[in-house]
Parts: structure tokens; sequence; C-alpha cells
């Protein structure tokens, strides 16, 4: 086996233990009990989802443009999906799934095209969350009955995500590698790190990362608006469970309801699946719209449902990613 399936191979048997373990944990006999109630409303939050995957990886590949033309539509929406299924069972801020995608996308565009490729797009999907995060905010502080103490913690959620949002900007259009070499060259702990071996490939890796944003604007806004897109589709996602549920909630309702919980989940990115803390942000949000919250548990137990259902796929997706013959890495591609 090549170097690229033993790493892909662990990979898949790290998630695999990870994946077996949340089950045992959530246990069988719930999943079971739940999907059968919920019918086709599971069925309908797993497509939404499969359609959440496919704008995901249109949103890369647009953004990447020319820099991504040594991977294919298809190979790209594999890894996608196994990045973030590794993302969401592992306790790494968020960021387990980024070596991978890293090692994935290194035979078409060279390793440091891959890196840069994956800040750029991690930052994108973090444009497009924080926008939405901002916007049903401020919705929610226009179009639904609030108590004091909820409009006061919305506005300073509100806060700091815009504040998340400048320096993302601020990344997408100066780069942020040769500013990290930056910070290592500032402080003499850090002087083992030898960033100034590497300048010429940092700064290759910063032009590839901002690249979109100084030369083509409109390809920029494009792929932030389809992550946006994607974010809606998740508060769709709510509003399904909700009705199948038998819950009559309105699209603003829904919204309210994702925000509260996706903001719940980033304050404790540490918690593997936000496990507990999706849960609980979902039963502020229902309290604070004064619908039932004992059904707030069942609504997670969906969601959950829904997750596993993606987290089995993207671990099969691993092994076939690992299996595949590399293509040839993009011309200029940094080794």
């Amino acid at each position: 086996m090549s170097r690229r399936g033993v790493i892909s191979a662990g990979f898949f048997i790290l998630g695999l233990v990870l994946f077996g373990y949340l089950l045992l944990s959530f246990g069988i006999d719930t999943i079971l009990r739940n999907a059968s109630s919920a019918g086709s409303g599971l069925g309908a939050a797993i497509l939404v989802w499969f359609t959440i995957y496919l704008l995901n990886t249109a949103s890369w590949k647009l953004v990447l443009g020319p820099a991504g033309d040594g991977i294919s539509f298809r190979k790209l929406f594999l890894i996608t999906v196994s990045g973030f299924v590794i993302n969401s069972i592992t306790p790494v801020v968020g960021l387990g799934g980024e070596p991978y995608k890293v090692q994935a996308l290194s035979p078409a565009l060279g390793a440091h095209r891959a890196i840069s490729a994956v800040v750029l797009y991690r930052m994108i999907h973090l444009l497009g969350h924080m926008l939405l995060l901002l916007a049903g905010i401020v919705g929610a502080a226009f179009l639904l009955p609030l108590t004091p103490a909820t409009a006061a913690a919305l506005a300073l959620a509100g806060t700091l995500i815009a504040a998340v949002i400048i320096l993302t900007l601020r990344g997408t259009r100066h780069g942020v590698f040769d500013a990290i070499a930056g910070v290592v060259r500032r402080y003499r702990v850090l002087s083992f790190i030898p960033v100034d071996r590497y300048r010429e490939q940092l700064e290759a890796m910063d032009d590839v990362l901002t690249d979109v944003y100084r030369n083509d604007r409109r390809r920029f806004r494009l792929s932030v608006l389809v992550e946006f897109v994607t974010r809606l589709l998740m508060a769709v996602e709510v509003w399904i469970v909700l009705a199948a549920l038998g819950v009559a909630a309105s699209p603003a309702q829904a919204i309210f309801i994702y925000v509260a919980f996706s903001i719940a989940i980033n304050l404790m990115f540490f918690i593997p699946m936000g496990a507990g803390t999706q849960e609980g942000g979902i039963l502020l949000g229902m309290q604070s719209l004064s619908l039932d919250p004992a059904l707030a548990l069942s609504v997670g137990v969906l969601l959950r449902i829904r997750e596993f259902t993606w987290i089995g796929v993207g671990l099969l997706f691993i092994l076939v990613t690992g299996r595949e013959k590399p293509s040839r890495a993009a011309p200029g591609a940094g080794s």
C-alpha cells in the first residue's frame, strides 16, 4: 500500500473508532426508535445535507479558480464530505479534517497549494457561516419577540461575529502565512521555527490564498454567497424536523433556532460533535420562542441521526479517495 493509502487508512480507522464510540454512547435503540418515528422527515433532512455538501464543493471549486484545475468536482466532493466528517468527530477546534484535506489534495495540487486551498476554503466557509448568523441575529431583533436577556446576549454575539468577519476578510485580502511568520520572528521563544528558510514558499502560499479576493472579486463574493445559502439550508433542515414532530414553526423561527444552537456549538468548539451544546442551544432557542421545550431533545436526536448517517458516508468516502490513483499535480504546484 502506498504512503498516501496508509494515511487514508489511518484517518478511516480513527474515524471509525470515534464513530463507533459515539454511536454506542448515543444508544442504538434511541437512534432506531427516533428514526422510525420521524418517517420521511428524516429522509428529507439527509437529502438537504446532500445538497449542502454539493454547494460546499461548488463554493470551494469556484473560489480556487485556475488553482483548482488539477482536481475534479467529484474528487473534491468526496474530500469535502470526508473532511467535514472528521471535523465533526474530533475535538480539535473543528479542524481535525483539515490535515486530511491537505494530504488528499496534495497529489493533484502539490503540498503548498493544497495547504493554501484548504485555508482559503476554510475562510470562505467561515464568512458564509458568520454572515448568516449575523443576519439571523438582526432578523430576530426585528421579527421575533425576545426577552431583554435574550436580546442582550444576541447583541454581544453579534458584536463578536462582526469582529470575526472583519478579521477573516483581512486574511483573504492580505494573506495569513506571512503574518504567522512575522509573529514567529517577533517572539524569541518561537525562534526554533525556521520560517525564513521557507520565505518564498510562504509568500507563494499567500499568493494563492489572496488571489481570488485581489483579482476576481465577483468569484469571491459568489463563493461566499453559496456558503451563505448552505447555512440557510441548515435552517431549512430545522424547519423540516420541527414539521416532522408536528411543530408549525415559521421560517424565521427555524432560522433563530439554528442560530441559537450554532452559536452554542461555536462557543464550545472543543467538544466533539457539539455533544450536549447543540441540544442546549436548541432548548434555549425554543424556549425563547415559547415553543414546547420538551421537543428540543427530539429535535436534537433527529439532527444527530442525520449527522451519524453522513458520518458513515464520509468514512466510506475516505476509503474511496485512499484507493484512487492520484492525479498528476497541477503545473507549477509546490511539493
